[in-house]
């Protein structure tokens, strides 16, 4: 067969599928003016065309609902603050088992949305944004969280080579949010969470390490506030935008991206006080990190109906922006206390 009579095919049996038949020569005739020239079928009503037009109608209809429902059973934010694990067990560290369960609560027990497609029900939350952007911040903050772990806390002194999981975990995380096709992110961050909590098994048994020394916890305090740092750049850049936009569509964005973080650090450095307790202790800064936790814990928890970014010296609109930035620095500003007690 030709192309052409394949492209023929394909027309005829779209015209069908709208109740349009492909004239015959008795429709050819009566349409320059000939009658039907005695074919009594030509002068019958197409049935099908009533029939095809409620389908379509119904299609419309079902599409724009699949898409809503599914965004909406599928949305969900996890900026619980209370959020909490059982004991590790004895010689585990509480920080490593924290991080491997943000990992499942994110792509096991909540939809990853970063890389949902356009023939997902839940399709419409890459459009809004809000829960994408919690996840890949909350990611983020997990991310930074392991890479120290695997040049620090998991090595001896330095001098060691890498933990094979701590390895894995911090490749398997390093993954873009978004990827979906052959190695997909929340895939990916599956295997970084099995990885960590092998890492957790061995380090119980002796079989790995966890040093819990003032120049590691310095170290990756000192990460973290690079990571808020650019985080209320971020904020602040947008905020300049937002002057010159009568709505900012990209305010969320940014806003819920940090707040992602944020919420991270918060979880995972409460945990961490856990593992590095008797330094906190040694160096009297339980005052200080507590303060610290709780202006995280602020940005976190700002849960605005909707993210507005008007002037901060605007009288009536809020600026949610420059409020969850505020908090970030005053975190940013406890950590860089904390890191300079610990290099004394």
């Amino acid at each position: 067969m030709s192309l052409g009579q394949s492209i023929r095919g394909i027309g005829a049996k779209m015209r069908n599928l709208f109740g349009q038949r492909p004239k015959d020569k008795s429709d050819i005739a009566a349409d320059i003016g000939y009658g039907n020239l005695g074919n009594p079928d030509s002068a019958k009503p197409k049935a099908n065309r009533g029939k095809n037009f409620w389908l379509v109608t119904i299609l419309l209809a079902i599409v724009p609902l699949y898409y809503l429902v599914g965004a909406w059973l599928t949305h969900r934010i996890n900026d619980d603050l209370n959020y909490t694990i059982n004991d590790p067990g004895t010689g585990k560290s509480h920080t490593v088992a924290v991080v491997a369960e943000l990992i499942d609560r994110e792509v096991n027990q909540t939809k990853w949305s970063p890389n949902i497609q356009a023939f997902e029900p839940a399709a419409l939350l890459r459009v809004g944004g809000n829960m994408v952007n919690f996840q890949t911040g909350v990611v983020k903050g997990i991310s930074t969280t392991v890479y120290e772990m695997e040049n620090r806390l998991a090595r001896m002194r330095g001098t060691s080579s890498a933990d094979v999981d701590m390895a894995l975990a911090r490749e398997g995380l390093a993954r873009s949010a978004d990827t979906w096709l052959w190695a997909g992110a929340d895939g990916e961050y599956r295997k970084a969470k099995d990885a960590l909590v092998r890492y957790n098994v061995r380090l119980a048994s002796g079989q790995a390490n966890f040093e819990q020394r003032g120049d590691n916890l310095q170290g990756l305090l000192d990460h973290v506030a690079f990571d808020l740092g650019a985080a209320s750049n971020e904020l602040d850049r947008e905020i300049l935008a937002g002057r010159h936009k009568f709505i900012d569509f990209k305010a969320d964005k940014v806003f819920y991206y940090a707040k992602g973080q944020a919420y991270a650090y918060f979880i995972i450095l409460r945990a961490l006080r856990e593992d590095y307790g008797q330094v906190i202790t040694e160096r009297h800064m339980e005052k200080i990190y507590e303060e610290m936790l709780i202006e995280l814990a602020s940005a976190a928890e700002l849960q605005p109906l909707i993210v507005q970014n008007a002037s901060p010296s605007a009288m009536i609109m809020p600026n949610h922006l420059a409020a969850e930035g505020f908090y970030i620095l005053r975190a940013r500003a406890r950590l860089r206390e904390i890191t300079d007690i610990l290099q004394r």
